[in-house]
């Protein structure tokens, strides 16, 4: 599926949530996620992703300029990868919403996510 991704032209809502996918899974949507350039929504939401997706996702918000809501919501994905998502939010401006709640972040990463978005425009929520 992320293979298929990265060459999509006409997909540009992707709900994935509570299928189990894995860290790995995760890594391979975040790496594909680079290129794509049609998908607007993807909710990976409940997929036990973890740290590596996190920081997949990270790496491919800074480049992907297509993407406006991304559930990340209980995946476990800790505080190092929230550090990561917070530094990328700085840098993508397409991005509105994005929700990582239920992903055991302390306050300090949950701040530093709000500080990211603030003021920004389009408008970015961060879900918490």
């Amino acid at each position: 599926l992320a293979e298929a991704l990265k060459t999509n032209s006409t997909l540009t809502t992707l709900n994935l949530r509570y299928n189990q996918l894995g860290d790995e899974a995760g890594k391979a949507m975040g790496e594909a996620l680079k290129t794509n350039a049609t998908v607007h929504k993807l909710d990976l939401d409940d997929n036990q992703l973890g740290y590596q997706a996190g920081m997949a996702m990270a790496e491919a918000l800074r480049t992907n300029a297509t993407l406006q809501d991304l559930g990340l919501f209980d995946n476990g994905l800790g505080d190092e990868a929230g550090w990561a998502l917070a530094e990328a939010l700085t840098v993508n401006t397409t991005l509105g919403s994005i929700y990582l709640g239920g992903n055991g972040l302390s306050e300090e990463v949950q701040a530093a996510l709000n500080r990211a978005v603030k003021g920004r425009k389009p408008y970015q929520h961060v879900g918490l």
